[in-house]
């Protein structure tokens, strides 16, 4: 597969993950003190996601890695 075949897998991966990532960021920062910042709080979970997810995908040895953001712990982190 070429570049482009890379590039539409990541726009898909992109169109999928960004409406997840709001999701999580509301339930992370589901507190009423967070409220007023939400939208700064929100594009702070996408950019650490974007992080996580480069480092997790570039320093991998498995080809195929993924490094996504999962809600198991998001439970345990708005109870916090």
């Amino acid at each position: 597969p070429g570049f482009i075949y890379y590039i539409i897998y990541a726009l898909v991966n992109s169109i999928m993950c960004v409406p997840c990532l709001y999701g999580y960021a509301s339930v992370i920062f589901n507190h009423s003190v967070f409220q007023p910042h939400i939208n700064a709080l929100s594009k702070l979970v996408i950019l650490s996601s974007v992080v996580h997810q480069f480092c997790f995908s570039t320093f991998s040895s498995l080809s195929f890695s993924i490094g996504q953001v999962q809600d198991a712990g998001l439970i345990f982190l708005s109870a916090m």
